[in-house]
């Protein structure tokens, strides 16, 4: 009896350091965790000047855009009625003739 109570006296106090190291680690980790999520990433302001640069070229640039696609607009050819087409016109002469062999 006396050996299993030592042999359990032993195997406890082999673990206890295991067992405090471990909770000592993972609370060290999560420490670092929540400062690591504290962190505020701090941007540097944009000066006002270049803001102003930039709104600048984009109007130029959908100005340009908008003449641009004016230009294409004017340059396409005209489309052709749907009576112009050659297809249509054989498509409508074939129904004719054969509803004029059927009779």
């Amino acid at each position: 009896m006396k050996s299993s109570v030592t042999a359990v006296v032993v195997v406890a106090a082999a673990l206890a350091p295991a067992v405090v190291l471990a909770q000592s680690a993972s609370t060290e980790t999560q420490l670092q965790q929540e400062l690591r999520h504290r962190r505020v990433i701090v941007r540097p302001v944009t000066p006002p000047d270049e803001v102003e640069r930039d709104a600048d070229r984009a109007v130029v640039e959908l100005q340009q855009r908008e003449r641009d696609q004016v230009a294409r607009d004017l340059s396409r050819p005209a489309q052709r009625a749907p009576q112009m087409d050659q297809d249509l016109k054989g498509g409508i002469q074939t129904r004719s003739l054969n509803n004029a062999l059927r009779r």
